[in-house]
């Protein structure tokens, strides 16, 4: 068996369009203003499996899922921005990809704005961790709402092509990524590692990965953190966002967590998907084209 990380992949971020929220719902004693919480995907070339993607964000079909009542709550109390530059499929046929290209989409959670697009890939495999949809399943379509739950926006197939993060292999993380110390070795060859990133919904799936001509792995957090600057200053969401978490004792353990790494001297690349500033720092590169 390889060690992790060595295999490299190439890695773009992309934004699929945004919502806003006050600031002080992501970083706690922040301000009133609203500020944007793009949602940022992941787009991977394995040398050896092909392009890959975590979470979609979101796209048209969102406007669909919510034109009911009660999903038209959602769209109401975060109005959300995708300009028609900035839809996944868009992006991807700038860079020559078209939806089949795609082999892998690893899912962070099941919330709408991380799977929106899922139904424009029908030819993808899916990796997710199972104990949020489970228990998502079980409630009435207000309860699903509040979990940010559309059914409405999941492949019919979806069952049939999904792989279960628990059932693949549970390897021993490298020192470099402490205090996390299990993975599941997602491919079978180690080189995209699931994390187990509880709290903000009952299971959520991060993935560390290496990438060419970068020193230090990236470590793709979903929800986790929804802003960097959280982690730097020690500040997690506002105490009511804690509401709409699945356990907020979970969530804060893996805050901390992910605070102890991102100080710590051999600290992977930490990207929140909902972070402006990654997105200020990292976005519009292009890694990933296909001639």
């Amino acid at each position: 068996m390889q060690p992790p990380f060595s295999i490299r992949v190439k890695f773009d971020l992309l934004k699929v369009g945004h919502c806003q929220h006050a600031e002080c719902a992501a970083l706690r004693g922040g301000s009133r203003r609203a500020i944007d919480f793009p949602a940022l995907v992941g787009l991977i070339e394995h040398p050896h499996r092909g392009l890959m993607l975590y979470d979609t964000g979101y796209s048209r079909h969102f406007w669909d899922a919510t034109r009911r009542v009660p999903e038209c709550l959602y769209r109401l109390i975060t109005p959300v921005q995708l300009p028609p530059e900035q839809e996944l499929l868009a992006q991807l046929e700038e860079r020559k990809i078209s939806p089949g290209d795609i082999d892998t989409i690893f899912i962070s959670h099941f919330h709408a704005d991380h799977v929106a697009g899922l139904r424009d890939f029908p030819q993808a495999r899916f990796i997710a961790t199972q104990a949020e949809r489970r228990f998502v399943e079980k409630k009435g379509r207000l309860g699903r709402l509040r979990r940010a739950y559309l059914r409405d926006l999941l492949p019919a197939d979806l069952d049939a092509r999904l792989t279960a993060a628990e059932n693949t292999p549970q390897l021993s993380l490298p020192q470099s990524l402490h205090p996390f110390t299990k993975c599941h070795d997602l491919l079978g060859d180690t080189s995209m590692l699931g994390i187990d990133l509880p709290g903000h919904a009952a299971s959520q799936l991060g993935l560390a990965f290496a990438v060419e001509n970068e020193a230090a792995p990236i470590f793709l957090v979903g929800d986790a953190c929804w802003k960097i600057e959280g982690l730097q200053q020690n500040r997690p969401p506002s105490r009511l966002a804690y509401a709409l978490f699945h356990d907020g004792k979970s969530y804060d353990e893996t805050f901390a967590h992910l605070r102890t790494l991102h100080l710590s001297s051999q600290a992977p690349t930490l990207i929140p998907s909902h972070c402006s500033t990654t997105w200020a720092q990292r976005g519009g590169t292009r890694h990933i084209h296909r001639d």
